[in-house]
């Protein structure tokens, strides 16, 4: 599930200003293991200077038979997405992941629902596959999207979008905010946040209404919006939430100083090793990567699981935790990028 296969990009097109909107071909080989449910993301790796880069991105949309595209926002200083803007061309390989992630939906056409996205900025790229996919699977659903945006001029995947409510005019709601550029309607200018949400609520949108609810954007955004669509009477366990941009999680001070002398041993490919942490070490997979094991990983920010492995004795903490259910918490899984060792003894194993 970890390996990375080398894809040739197929096309680049650009979205905005800043993001594009990259296509691979995927050879009927690996069709099998590409296929994908709407909401999961791609982990592109390739060599930038003499570092290995590693970037998670959301599927946007499956092309033609044997493509697969995800979406790159340009960052200030972001070396993968400046890389992908203004060096990657067609024809070129990248190291692609097979799809992960729990994130989103898995259409049933039996099914006939209600749904809400919320996305803010590049938050749409998941949100544009999951929308799609639902109305196309399912004939009698119907869709409501709130999108934010600082300008119309920054708004990625408008003209998909606006494909997308010309096929489906009477399921598609879309509704537009823009933080910095004038709108006819007061409603709809300003952020997406728990704010707006109330004062959606109260002139345009009945939130109880909806069978499930999607969210995808910056942390304080989600964060907010979640909790308002709560207040406004949506049930919790009906909003899923897709975390792409987290905090910090290298501050824990204390718990790298406790964990620095501990041996860890890992089970990884049938093999076992031993590793030895670090005060510097900021987790057991940074402590690994440093020894020179050759561990699965992607974002490092307790979002994508690549790094999941089990618990087989001792014990470990983790920092933060986007993407682990409880049922695998309970099962002893943990994400290598945020754990550190509680004590000595601790085994993890990696092949399961």
């Amino acid at each position: 599930m970890t390996t990375f296969h080398a894809l040739k990009v197929a096309k680049i097109e650009p979205e905005t200003a800043d993001s594009v909107e990259i296509t691979f071909s995927v050879p009927v080989a690996l069709a099998e293991q590409f296929v994908w449910r709407p909401g999961q993301h791609l982990t592109l790796k390739t060599r930038i200077g003499n570092e290995d880069i590693r970037r998670c991105y959301s599927i946007c949309r499956a092309g033609r038979d044997g493509e697969i595209s995800v979406a790159v926002k340009g960052i200030a200083n972001g070396r993968f997405s400046q890389y992908a803007l203004r060096e990657l061309r067609a024809g070129m390989e990248l190291e692609v992941m097979v799809p992960q992630g729990t994130f989103g939906y898995a259409p049933n056409a039996n099914h006939s629902g209600s749904y809400l996205a919320l996305a803010a900025g590049s938050g749409i790229t998941p949100m544009l596959a999951i929308i799609e996919a639902t109305l196309s699977a399912e004939p009698q659903s119907q869709f409501t999207l709130i999108y934010g945006n600082r300008s119309s001029r920054s708004m990625m995947f408008r003209q998909a979008l606006a494909d997308m409510k010309d096929r489906w005019p009477q399921r598609l709601q879309l509704i537009y905010l823009f933080s910095q550029e004038q709108t006819e309607s007061e409603l709809f200018h300003g952020r997406l946040d728990g704010a707006k949400l109330h004062a959606l609520g109260d002139t345009l949108i009945d939130f109880t209404g909806f069978d499930r609810a999607f969210i995808c954007g910056p942390q304080a955004m989600m964060q907010e919006t979640q909790t308002a669509l709560i207040s406004l009477g949506l049930d919790g366990g009906k909003i899923g939430v897709e975390h792409f941009n987290t905090p910090d999680s290298t501050s824990n001070h204390a718990a790298r100083a406790q964990a620095a002398g501990r041996t860890v041993t890992l089970r990884h490919d049938g093999h076992e090793r031993q590793i030895v942490l670090e005060e510097g070490d900021e987790s057991v997979l940074d402590a690994a990567l440093r020894q020179g094991a050759d561990l699965p990983f992607a974002c490092k920010g307790g979002v994508c699981a690549t790094c999941k492995c089990r618990v087989v004795s001792g014990e470990a903490e983790m920092a933060i935790n986007y993407s682990l259910e409880a049922d695998q918490i309970a099962a002893g899984y943990i994400l290598s990028c945020q754990a550190l060792p509680k004590g000595n003894g601790l085994v993890l194993d990696f092949d399961v």
